[in-house]
């Protein structure tokens, strides 16, 4: 037994020195762990004849998303107008989730000191104009400090940012312009996290499921190399914090037979679909309704108490010309073996055999997250709205290809 037990283990590490040999003449790194994953199925994922990706297979559907990205950090304020005060709570771009505990905290901290010299009690009205993450965080935290009078307006509240949001959390998507700013948006993410940690542990006051730790891979290469790229993942000031796990380096080898040496972080992974489905529980069960219509201007709005989570809609509710799209496109997948699945791949990727990249780029090409049947993305195109749907199919198709060659699959 002794002898089969040494022999597997001196197996195991001769399959890591083997991977780390395979890619040493490129990159060289000590392997502290050494893990054998299942890899994305793609094999029936394909492009038609015009090139375009095609919703079938493995592909269930491709997706279009607008991120509310605001120059800066977001808007989180309180001002008075009239006998009226409004909170601003927009701007987050694709760190809505990420941000989430912290900024909500935030405006509703701001409106209770507002709150107090107006002398309002616990039946003022107050509209919410949004019925994303923010919208609906923001009814229930108020229900929670004891506001009873609270609606939520909004022209939908299905296919919006919050929904097709990949659930990441990670500071990887603000326009934060100085190192000021980038603390202060640390700073909401690092209590947003403490709020995750509390729906993890089943602690939350209101939500206590969606969320849970894990394991999160990106590249060790360098420029000009074949396969992922060293990666900024957005997680390490979590990490240096000590308030997530420090990264290893080591080697993933996947079911289709590539390996590669990467890094592993950890962090927590929202599943925002269900999340969104919670938060429409929770104010079902307050009475909160959530009323749709189109808001043109925040004057319409009579009640004492206005909280603006409008997102996009910001740029001309509030003539925030700091406000824009950015985009963000997604192909969701079907079919997907989602338990073995529970990992996100966030990496720069220079495919084998093209021309190569050189400097930095601002966005992760591989991009896999276990989200409802699995999704893969994801892009970042600023001041976009979507409407060239010749780049859109562009970018899928760029998408599925680089994917298909990170995780071995031959291409169409």
């Amino acid at each position: 037994m002794l002898l089969a037990q040494r022999d597997r283990t001196l197996k195991h590490w001769y399959l890591v020195i083997l991977a780390m040999t395979i890619f040493g003449s490129q990159v060289s790194h000590s392997a502290s762990f050494y893990e054998q994953l299942q890899a994305v199925e793609l094999a029936d994922a394909h492009v038609d004849a015009l090139g375009q990706v095609e919703a079938s297979g493995d592909i269930d559907r491709k997706v279009v998303c607008l991120r509310p990205m605001r120059k800066g950090l977001p808007n989180i304020s309180a001002e008075e107008v009239g006998e009226q005060v409004r909170v601003h709570l927009y701007g987050h771009g694709g760190s809505g989730w990420t941000l989430l505990w912290g900024s909500v905290d935030k405006a509703v901290q701001l409106f209770k000191e507002k709150a107090v010299a107006h002398k309002f009690n616990e039946l003022v009205p107050i509209t919410i104009v949004g019925a994303g993450c923010m919208g609906k965080a923001t009814a229930l935290s108020l229900y929670h400090e004891g506001y009873r009078n609270i609606r939520i307006i909004a022209e939908r509240d299905d296919s919006i940012a919050s929904l097709n949001s990949t659930g990441y959390l990670a500071m990887v998507s603000l326009a934060t312009e100085n190192e000021s700013e980038k603390k202060q948006a640390e700073q909401l993410a690092i209590d947003t996290l403490k709020g995750y940690q509390m729906v993890d542990k089943g602690t939350h006051p209101f939500i206590n499921e969606g969320v849970h730790l894990i394991d999160v891979y990106s590249g060790l290469g360098k420029e000009g190399e074949d396969g992922p790229l060293e990666t900024y993942t957005g997680i390490e000031p979590y990490a240096e914090a000590g308030l997530l796990p420090k990264p290893q380096d080591g080697v993933v080898k996947f079911s289709t037979g590539v390996s590669y040496p990467m890094r592993k972080f950890q962090t927590y992974f929202m599943d925002t679909r269900v999340l969104m489905k919670a938060f429409d529980r929770e104010l079902k069960a307050r009475n909160i309704p959530v009323i749709h219509e189109t808001v043109g201007s925040l004057e319409d709005i009579k009640t004492y108490v206005v909280f603006n989570c409008s997102g996009l809609g910001a740029a001309k509710l509030n003539n925030d010309d700091k406000v824009y799209p950015n985009m963000g496109l997604l192909l969701e997948l079907a079919h997907q073996p989602l338990k073995k699945l529970d990992y996100i791949i966030y990496t720069r990727y220079q495919p084998p055999g093209t021309a190569k990249r050189v400097g930095p780029m601002d966005k992760a090409d591989i991009y896999f997250m276990p989200r409802s049947g699995g999704l893969l993305g994801a892009t970042f195109v600023d001041h976009n709205d979507g409407s060239d749907k010749a780049l859109n199919e562009k970018l899928f198709t760029r998408i599925l290809r680089e994917n298909k060659q990170f995780f071995g699959y031959p291409l169409d």
